[in-house]
């Protein structure tokens, strides 16, 4: 390898690497705070090392530092964009099992999740868990990385900039992300309306019974029956929705 090619391998280097971090930071499982930050730097490292020798070298580098400073930061705000679009659908099914977990009365047995860096009920963290399987199940991981790569033939370096198209995107899988959320609580939502209903009128009818003590019990157990019920429909709903945000991400970088 000639002086020439060293001087021009380090910056594509560097930028992909920016790119691939932003990425590390915000990717569902490769972001996860449970993963130490060393690890997570060498996967950035060691895929930016697969990824750089098969880069295309078309585009002109950055002939003062600001510039390539600049260009360090649009690459890793596109890895954070890339992550972000499918976290979204991770974060969409955690609010739905907080939901969940608030309309079943086990918003008190809160515990703190390093995901999101927040508290959240069981049912939330059953939910992200369960979805995290499933991912893992259909090969999402595989699809992400394999359209992660994708990105540098479509968008080369330098070439990533802030569009009408990018922010219909972000926009349109928020709203995808809080239908899916409502989707997945609404049937826990609409038990739950029932059965306050319901105990509205025995409270009406026997006022000397104890709605608010009944009304505990009553909502964990049904809460818990329709989540075991609904289980299967809820795990085709994750992966279509899986599905459709790693599509969703690729038809748009193949613009």
């Amino acid at each position: 390898m000639t002086l020439e090619e060293v001087l021009n391998f380090v910056p594509v280097f560097v930028l992909a690497f920016f790119r691939l971090a932003g990425l590390m930071l915000a990717a569902p499982l490769f972001g996860s705070a449970r993963i130490p930050r060393r690890v997570k730097l060498m996967l950035a490292l060691v895929l930016t090392a697969g990824f750089v020798p098969s880069l295309p070298r078309t585009t002109a580098l950055p002939e003062s530092h600001w510039a390539l400073a600049l260009a360090m930061g649009g690459e890793l705000a596109f890895g954070l964009a890339i992550g972000m679009g499918l976290t979204l659908t991770f974060v969409a099914i955690h609010w739905a099992g907080e939901i969940i977990g608030q309309q079943m009365g086990l918003g008190l047995g809160q515990v703190f999740d390093p995901q999101l860096g927040s508290a959240g009920t069981a049912v939330g963290d059953l939910y992200f868990m369960f979805t995290t399987v499933v991912f893992l199940v259909v090969r999402g991981h595989h699809a992400f990385l394999r359209g992660v790569r994708e990105t540098f033939d479509t968008l080369p370096l330098l070439s990533i900039g802030m569009t009408t198209e990018l922010l219909e995107l972000l926009a349109g899988l928020t709203q995808s992300a809080a239908q899916l959320a409502l989707q997945l609580a609404g049937p826990v939502l609409l038990t739950m309306l029932v059965v306050d209903i319901v105990l509205g009128f025995i409270g009406k009818t026997i006022p000397q019974m104890n709605v608010i003590a009944t009304a505990l019990s009553v909502r964990s157990l049904l809460g818990l029956l329709v989540v075991m019920t609904g289980a299967a429909l809820s795990s085709e709903v994750m992966r279509d929705s899986l599905l459709e945000s790693l599509e969703a991400l690729a038809a748009a970088w193949r613009r």
